[in-house]
């Protein structure tokens, strides 16, 4: 006879529903200034990052560019969240600040140490 090692609720909105508990958790920890907090949500929207870059450039170091402003986007979204929007809602709220440090990117306003030593 075999016994379920799974505690807790069952099915797949369990896993949805820990899922959002954890992003929801990573967000605040970022909020505060956890490190891997902020690590584990880069992680988390590393696919989305590199989508979007890849639809905007296709040489490397363009793309690595806008990964690295789509992460402070993510990060001023972190900063910026309010808890009762939800882990769901935060999602839609970061790509507003991730695309739009992205094309900030694009348009040559990337970071003030760019800026000042040139790219």
């Amino acid at each position: 006879m075999k016994i379920s090692l799974n505690m807790g609720p069952q099915g797949p909105n369990a896993k949805r529903a820990s899922q959002a508990r954890v992003l929801e958790a990573d967000i605040l920890g970022a909020k505060r200034g956890d490190w891997n907090s902020k690590n584990n949500l880069v992680r988390e929207f590393m696919p989305l990052l590199q989508q979007l870059a890849e639809k905007r450039a296709s040489d490397v170091a363009t793309i690595n560019r806008y990964i690295e402003a789509g992460k402070n986007g993510l990060f001023t979204a972190a900063k910026k969240y309010k808890p009762s929007v939800g882990s769901q809602g935060f999602q839609i709220f970061a790509l507003d600040f991730i695309d739009a440090r992205m094309e900030r990117a694009a348009k040559g306003g990337g970071s003030w140490l760019s800026r000042l030593f040139g790219r």
